[in-house]
């Protein structure tokens, strides 16, 4: 609780110093989520609540032969508590630039209009995102761009950290674009630290997302492989994805296949689909949303589904 009456504090100092810099936008928005869970895996069904308030400060000095910005976000939640969702420096030119802090890094596995997924089980999955970013206190994160043509770019991200059950490697990707068509692809290489380094647990994998204008909305078409591999031998993880957004409606279909032990896989499917309405005429947007997963695993086959409603407010 007194972290939450610090950062509000600092939330105040800021707004009450901005003529001080007034180079710096400021920005704050709401997100309010009420969902009810039909769960079939013996947890009860029900409704639940979770929202915050998302505050944004962010400044950019220079230009095109040097630059420097910074963005910091804090959240005030719903929980009571706060966080900091982004806070990172980055010093380049258009060439070439640094991004240092808290930060996600290139998306290779594109969701959409992921207002809500129920997920059966809490499996395993691969998205390609384990060294994306936006990790706790410890590691420390940084991302090299290299615009090296019009439409190319490329992008090194390091993660590196000491602590124990936090996650280090490197992350090097591609991004292609030519108007509305984009295609990505990547890979990351890292470990989880142990208590010893004979304990830590090394993982691969790779993954991409091409997306494309169809018939006045837009497709994502993802993919994404995983390998870990413990003491008790290698476990591999697949997922694969179409996502597709017409206007205010999204729709989606993922397929995850993971092993729980060597030559032992569980198979998922999800679906899932929101709408986009307009609150009024006050800018503010309510949506709502629907998924559905099911699983088959050595446990037993499972379900979840849901309905959800996202309220957005931009102050």
């Amino acid at each position: 609780m007194n972290r939450f009456f610090k950062l509000s504090a600092v939330v105040a100092a800021v707004v009450v110093a901005a003529p001080a810099f007034a180079a710096a936008s400021m920005d704050a928005n709401l997100e309010l989520d009420t969902k009810y869970g039909n769960e079939q895996n013996g947890v009860k069904r029900g409704i639940s609540q979770g929202g915050r308030v998302e505050f944004n400060v962010a400044g950019k000095a220079g230009g095109a032969n040097g630059f420097v910005a910074g963005r910091a976000s804090l959240l005030l939640q719903k929980t009571g508590g706060a966080a900091t969702d982004d806070m990172w420096g980055q010093i380049g030119t258009s060439f070439a630039d640094v991004k240092f802090g808290r930060f996600e890094a290139v998306e290779l596995f594109a969701v959409g209009k992921d207002v809500y997924v129920e997920d059966d089980n809490g499996m395993n999955h691969a998205r390609t995102n384990e060294l994306r970013g936006r990790f706790g206190s410890s590691p420390a994160h940084l991302a090299l761009t290299v615009n090296a043509a019009p439409g190319v770019s490329f992008e090194l991200g390091l993660v590196e950290t000491k602590a124990v059950g936090e996650i280090k490697g490197v992350r090097p990707n591609v991004t292609f674009a030519a108007g509305p068509l984009s295609v990505k692809l990547g890979m990351e290489s890292g470990r989880t630290n142990g208590a010893t380094a004979a304990a830590d647990v090394k993982f691969t994998g790779f993954g991409g997302v091409v997306s494309m204008p169809i018939a006045g909305g837009s497709v994502n078409l993802n993919f994404a492989q995983r390998t870990d591999k413990p003491a008790g031998g290698d476990l591999k993880h697949t997922a694969f994805g179409v996502m597709a957004i017409f206007g205010p409606a999204g729709f989606a279909y993922i397929n995850d296949k993971d092993e729980t032990a060597p030559g032992v896989s569980s198979k998922q499917n999800t679906i899932y689909a929101a709408y986009s309405l307009p609150l009024f005429a006050t800018g503010a947007t309510i949506t709502p949303a629907f998924s559905y997963s099911k699983s088959k695993q050595d446990a037993g086959d499972g379900a979840a589904s849901g309905v959800a409603v996202r309220v957005n407010y931009a102050f």
